[in-house]
């Protein structure tokens, strides 16, 4: 999907660069990358820069300005009451509700397209869905953009402050 997408951006591999630069930042400056120590995953992380340029693609034009706004947007999330989905924030009481509500303001500007999701999910999925457990939430809540039940920030331990403003540096 990184190729398909990275595609759609052009640029000059702008999707990609962005998500070297972002893994890099997220690696050895903010030290919060690394699931086997608790820390984000690197695909959920993938997922993040992919909902950065899904909801602003129009204004990114370099991997710097990718990184302002990830840092912008995900410092200023609430982490608390709500989930990072592809369209935008899902609160957490509502989880019951499709993850894919896009906010009427945004809809006509989002990268992605809902087929395009689609085809994707399809492509990776192992046939019908036989898994319909509920979507479990954690310290650290991102959907799957693939697979809606699929909790991509579930091995970050809460002890860790992943993505808070002051751990990240920006107060």
């Amino acid at each position: 999907m990184i190729d398909i997408v990275d595609g759609l951006v052009g640029k000059n591999h702008l999707f990609k660069r962005s998500i070297i630069l972002i893994k890099a930042w997220c690696y050895y400056e903010s030290r919060i990358l690394g699931a086997h120590y608790g820390l984000i995953s690197t695909y959920a992380l993938e997922t993040l820069v992919l909902c950065i340029f899904h909801l602003f693609h129009s204004s990114l034009d370099g991997p710097l300005a990718v990184l302002y706004q990830f840092l912008d947007y995900f410092s200023k999330f609430d982490w608390e009451n709500y989930c990072v989905s592809l369209n935008g924030p899902v609160c957490k009481s509502s989880l019951d509700v499709a993850a894919k509500e896009v906010p009427e303001s945004r809809m006509d500007n989002l990268l992605l397209s809902e087929e395009f999701l689609q085809e994707c999910a399809d492509k990776v999925s192992r046939g019908p869905e036989t898994n319909t457990r509920a979507f479990p939430q954690k310290h650290l809540n991102i959907i799957d953009a693939l697979k809606e039940n699929n909790n991509l920030g579930r091995s970050v331990n809460r002890g860790r402050g992943v993505f808070h403003s002051a751990e990240m540096g920006l107060n």
